[in-house]
């Protein structure tokens, strides 16, 4: 089963790329994906080893990394995405279908 036929929604996707100097962050151009986008109460464990909670579960066709922003919908023309209120990936996942044929990556922001 194909998990990205259940994508219908725009999720928008900044990479941090560095520093500005000034406690601020640079950011990738934003890149447009089309993804399932939850508000669900879920709870994860950090790399710490700490338990928080997260109010939404991203899946998408690309895996993202923690730190990188997202936000629903198209916002490929803003370049900050904490202009618009895009959400911080705090945790990511990946697992494989039973015949490792396809990935499902989800993000906890």
């Amino acid at each position: 089963m194909d998990p990205t036929k259940y994508f219908l929604h725009d999720v928008t996707h900044w990479t941090v790329t560095g520093s500005d100097g000034f406690g601020g962050f640079l950011y990738s151009a934003p890149v447009l994906y089309k993804g399932r986008w939850e508000d669900t109460a879920i709870q994860f464990r950090t790399a710490k080893g700490e338990e928080e909670t997260s109010n939404t579960v991203v899946y998408l066709p690309e895996a993202v990394d923690i730190g990188d922003y997202l936000a629903e919908g198209d916002q490929t023309a803003t370049t900050n995405p904490t202009t618009i209120d895009g959400h911080r990936v705090r945790q990511r996942h990946s697992t494989t279908d039973l015949r490792n044929l396809s990935v499902l990556h989800k993000a906890f922001l």
